[in-house]
């Protein structure tokens, strides 16, 4: 019933368009995180519309879809691997600014579909030059490693780790079409997700030019005994750290009494 709600909903938000449009909707705008978190699927369903009646990128050359789900701008500390003599040790640190998530689905490859500037005004995908500007050293010993380095290079470090963890992502391929002007995008959220509040955009592309886009919103909380732990350590840092002190001196006094027996 939900389903026919949103695809209808879509439907009639794309009537009364344009030259060309695009409404979208999530099935789910909240994601619940507990302990057992292993990932989620959302789904965006989208309409299109035309002047002369509802078209559909498969019917009219030319058109591209691509979605964005992105977090809030953050500042990520990275830390390089150094050898020094015979044993490998944490480096100086190294502050990178980039957005807390950034996943992008597109029916084509981004580099298809519009032009770089376009692509990076728009925030869709992530390339090492884009993100080298944001890397600051926390320290002049960092400095020197960033010069000796180069930006460049530690953000395309810095675009591998996250890409492995699943925080940034383009996935080619996931619109999928069906009856009429309707589509449907499928999003795969991580394990390693971090809570927050999420924007999610669609654009509408014909001969690489933007023509239409449109914007929901996500949120992914904690639930259960999780959302406690997690609201106190940021609302009360000093109990929350003090409390997993006593805990971790009453686990070693358990400890050290059992293996005493």
């Amino acid at each position: 019933m939900r389903f026919l709600a949103i695809l209808c909903a879509l439907f009639l938000a794309a009537l009364p368009a344009r030259a060309a449009d695009i409404a979208i909707a999530l099935t789910d705008d909240l994601i619940k995180v507990d302990a057992g978190f292993s990932g989620a699927k959302i789904v965006l369903f989208g309409a299109l519309s035309d002047a002369d009646g509802a078209v559909a990128p498969k019917e009219g050359p030319g058109y591209d879809i691509v979605a964005v789900v992105r977090g809030p701008g953050s500042i990520f500390r990275m830390r390089p691997m150094l050898h020094q003599d015979l044993i490998w040790k944490a480096g100086p640190a190294i502050d990178i600014g980039a957005p807390e998530l950034l996943l992008t689905s597109a029916n084509r490859p981004l580099d298809e579909i519009a032009s770089p500037p376009l692509r990076r005004a728009l925030g869709l995908g992530a390339e090492a030059a884009w993100i080298a500007p944001g890397v600051v050293a926390a320290s002049p010993k960092a400095a020197r490693y960033v010069q000796e380095t180069g930006a460049l290079s530690i953000a395309e470090s810095f675009l591998e780790h996250v890409r492995k963890v699943g925080r940034f992502r383009e996935a080619v391929g996931g619109v999928k079409f069906r009856k009429g002007a309707l589509f449907s995008i499928d999003v795969e959220l991580a394990p390693a997700t971090p809570v927050g509040d999420y924007a999610v955009e669609v654009f509408l592309f014909r001969d690489g030019a933007l023509i239409s886009r449109d914007g929901a919103k996500l949120s992914v909380r904690k639930v259960g005994l999780e959302r406690e732990i997690y609201e106190l350590a940021h609302s009360q840092p000093f109990a929350y750290g003090l409390g997993c002190v006593i805990i971790s001196l009453i686990a070693g006094w358990l400890a050290a009494a059992a293996f005493r027996k």
